[in-house]
Order: C-alpha cells, then structure tokens, then sequence
C-alpha cells in the first residue's frame, strides 16, 4: 500500500494522571513501520518526562502545528501537542484539570475524524469522575462519541484474541439494568454486533445471546425480562437473516464461545460480559464502538491510579486497539 494511502490513527493520552503517558510512550518508542500512519494527541511534554522516568527514547517523532493529513509523515510517528490544564500531574489524583485536559485530546481526535483528515480514533484511559468534574456529563468515551455524531443506535463491544462481545446496557447501575433491557435496544445490540463480525472477516456469523437472569430466567420463574424482550428480539433478529441463539445463561453462552459455536456473544450488562472476557483473556481485550460513523478503539482497562507512574503499566491492550483500528479502517476504505 502507498505511503499516502496508509490509514492515520488518532490516539489520545488519555488523563494525565493515570497510566496513559506511559502506556503512550512505551508504545510510541517502540513503535515499528508497518501499514498505518500513528498521530498522538496529548501533551508533549507529558509525554517526554514520562519517557525520560522510564529511560525510553521517544526518536524520529513528527511534531505538527497544523493536523491535516498531507502534514503527517506517513508510516511513523506524528504529535499533535495540546497542553494539558495542569502544569503539575500527580500520578493516581485526576481532577478536574486533568479531566478536562483528557477531553480536549479526545475532542481534538473527533474533529480531525469527522474532518477526514484521520481516518479512526483509539482512546487512552479516562476517569469518569474527572471528566463530570470538568464538566462533561457522560458515562464516558461512549456517549460523548455517540451525541458529538448525533448517533442513537450505537453499542460497546470488546473484542480480545477470537472473544467478541456486545453489551446491551453498559455503565449503568445494576439496579437500573432491568429497565434498560428492551426489545428495541437488544435487536439493536444483535444487528450491531452482526455487522461488526462480517466486517472484521466472519462470513456467517453466529451469535449467542445470554439471558438477563440466572439461568435465563428459568421459563419466567426466575424472572420475566427473558420471555418479555430478549426471546422477543432474538425471534426478530432471525427473521432480518442474522443466525442467532438465545436467550440462555451466560455461561452457555461463554462455553458455547469457547467450543466454537458461536462468534459473538450479546451480554445484557457489563460485568456479565466483561468478567468472564477479561478472565479468558486478562490485559487484552479491546473496546470498540459499534455504530458510529467512523471507527473508535479503545483500551479496555481504565486508568490504574493504583499503579500511575510506577512504569509497571502492560501496553498489551494498546497495541491490540491500535490494530484493530487499523483493521476496521483498511475494512471500511474497501467498502
């Protein structure tokens, strides 16, 4: 592929505070050539003192004032510097300042893809709380991504190794789950994830779709939410072509996974997904966002201020968004 065809990856530092500089720049100074274009988007100087405590060399990185694609040295390194609200970061303490500095990466990200001049964001790790402190009220990248693009149908998933699982409600309260899980919002989730698995190369998908309560509900004696929604949208899905089981238990649907049954699994909310996920494959998973207009990865742990600043952060999960991203970006310029 051409060097002035390479897809350009936005990625985003994530909050200063947490294990994003250093997840950033050990992979940025380890960053090999190969078939995409890298553009960071944090602060620079941030950036090179992490570097420096971790005895990394940040070389041959492309420092731009102006963000349009003719300006990004293809095939390496670009770094778009924005500075981060507070000239003192204290490793494990996000704040405000730190919050609305990691939003202002993300939304400088979001302008260069919706102007074209990058074509996929990846998303460092954020804190929730920062980011309602400085003033963004969301749940997180999700929803922010989802009403900048004015996107109503929209879905997280993670992807980890061969796991691919979607989420019908996400980071909610496990009370308000039951009245988040509806017919309209499952086929959703189903459709969703159907069209994900055939764009990353699975040409007859097969998807599992697990049951709100124990046991999927024991034919409505362990509850109703199966019988009423889930059974419901699953019906609907098979009469739009999509190849779908369910509703069943969770762990039917992990173990139906694992033996090769299934492709995809459809959760009801998140830690019914995420748990099993992340003990099938711990520090690899990838969250991506389903819907959008453009293409969104993101790390799939949070910001570890249990362990910001002490260089002991893995970049597994980093490097699988940044390739998926690439993938789903090649994908998309041949559709």
């Amino acid at each position: 592929m051409a060097a002035a065809e390479l897809p350009i990856i936005a990625l985003t530092m994530g909050d200063a505070a947490g294990i994003g500089p250093e997840i950033v720049a050990k992979y940025v100074a380890g960053f090999k050539k190969g078939a995409f274009t890298l553009v960071v988007v944090g602060d620079q100087k941030i950036l090179e003192d992490t570097a420096k405590a971790l005895d990394l060399k940040l070389d041959g990185v492309n420092v731009v004032a102006k963000p349009q694609r003719e300006k990004f040295t293809p095939n390496a390194v670009n770094f778009l510097s924005l500075k981060a609200a507070s000239k003192e970061v204290k490793p494990g303490h996000p704040n405000a300042r730190t919050g609305r500095a990691a939003m202002n990466f993300v939304e400088k990200a979001t302008d260069l893809v919706m102007l074209k001049e990058v074509d996929a964001i990846v998303t460092g790790p954020i804190s929730k709380k920062a980011i309602n402190e400085a003033g963004y009220y969301f749940p997180g990248h999700t929803e922010y991504f989802a009403e900048r693009t004015n996107t109503s149908k929209y879905a997280t998933c993670f992807v980890a190794d061969d796991w691919r699982v979607a989420l019908v409600t996400g980071h909610i309260a496990l009370r308000k789950v039951h009245s988040r899980v509806k017919l309209a919002r499952v086929i959703r989730t189903i459709t969703l994830l159907d069209d994900f698995l055939r764009v990353i190369g699975v040409n007859a998908p097969k998807i599992a779709v697990a049951g709100i309560n124990p046991h999927a509900g024991e034919e409505g004696l362990l509850g109703a939410e199966e019988k009423a929604e889930v059974l419901p949208a699953v019906d609907a899905c098979r009469t739009q072509g999509v190849t779908v089981d369910g509703p069943m238990s969770a762990e039917a649907a992990f173990t139906g996974h694992g033996a090769g049954r299934y492709h995809g699994i459809v959760a009801m909310y998140h830690d019914q997904g995420l748990v099993p996920l992340k003990a099938l494959a711990p520090f690899k998973a990838v969250n991506v966002t389903l819907g959008l207009p453009f293409t969104r990865t993101s790390v799939g742990h949070g910001a570890a201020w249990d362990i910001a600043g002490k260089g002991v952060a893995k970049t597994d999960s980093l490097r699988n968004a940044v390739n998926l991203a690439v993938r789903l970006a090649q994908a998309n310029r041949k559709s």
